[in-house]
């Protein structure tokens, strides 16, 4: 269980609806954890502003950072309204969103990204921002869509494969579920990949399968002893993404884990990280 609560949450925010939304998940998750919102908002100059020439350059660059400073004194006050005693810093800076997030994360335990999910959409903060900083962020990342996904969870779902990234993510589920006070569902997918050279029968497949039990049994086991709630196991026939998209429901919120940097493996990691956080409804929080 958690000995203390988290000191800071990095929410990004530049006005759109899928970051409203964000900041608005990341203020209750603040309220619940005790600890200090901090809300980011940057800008970029456009590149024709750029080539313009000083003088126009100066007058673009004045016009955005007078807009982004007034957009974050607007939200600043709306969540001094709804969180009333709720620790708020607002910093706005110049950059790309990815690296002004990050730039903010010395002292975070967790940052906080919206996305819309459509993905080619240009939009600040959706598509290679989300996929930016949930590579590079030294904590965990929220990515957040819609407002389904406000207020206290129903469940809190978490993805295992066995992998030091999944028993990470399986951990920071449990401390959540502890948090709020709700069931946690640990996940764990299988498949045998011979079916159609193999006999439904075979040996192979019902050793695969019993594997897969195991590490879902120490899963379960290994979260029972981290938290006090109720932990149910579920063992799926499926690819790891679909696995996980068909266990969520409505108010639930999924973790899962990743390596991060470099190449990534397979499972619960990689790709099926991005699969997920494209088509995912509910909060989806990515564990390194």
């Amino acid at each position: 269980m958690m000995d203390c609560m988290n000191d800071q949450i990095v929410v990004g925010y530049n006005a759109t609806p899928s970051s409203t939304e964000a900041v608005l998940w990341a203020a209750d998750e603040a309220a619940v954890r005790k600890s200090t919102l901090r809300v980011v908002s940057c800008y970029e100059i456009p590149v024709a502003g750029a080539m313009a020439g000083p003088w126009l350059t100066a007058s673009v660059y004045d016009t955005m950072m007078d807009c982004t400073n007034e957009q974050a004194e607007a939200i600043k006050a709306s969540l001094a309204t709804s969180h009333p005693g709720l620790a708020i810093d607002v910093v706005v800076s110049a950059g790309p969103a990815s690296s002004s997030l990050l730039d903010e994360l010395e002292h975070a335990d967790l940052l906080v990204v919206g996305s819309s999910g459509h993905q080619r959409t240009a939009s600040f903060w959706l598509g290679s921002t989300a996929r930016s900083v949930a590579r590079h962020s030294p904590c965990p990342v929220a990515v957040v869509r819609g407002a389904a996904s406000r207020g206290r969870p129903d469940r809190i779902v978490v993805g295992v494969d066995g992998s030091v990234p999944s028993g990470e993510a399986l951990m920071w589920a449990a401390d959540e579920a502890d948090l709020y006070g709700v069931g946690l569902t640990v996940v764990h997918s299988w498949h045998y990949p011979y079916v159609g050279l193999d006999t439904e029968g075979s040996q192979a497949r019902d050793l695969t399968q019993i594997d897969a039990a195991c590490v879902l049994e120490e899963s379960v086991e290994a979260a029972r002893e981290r938290c006090g709630v109720d932990v149910t196991g579920l063992l799926v026939d499926d690819g790891p993404a679909s696995a996980v998209l068909g266990a969520v429901r409505d108010g639930d919120l999924l973790v899962l884990g990743s390596r991060g940097h470099g190449a990534l493996t397979s499972g619960l990691i990689g790709s099926t990280v991005n699969s997920v956080m494209d088509r995912i409804a509910v909060p989806l929080i990515i564990v390194r």
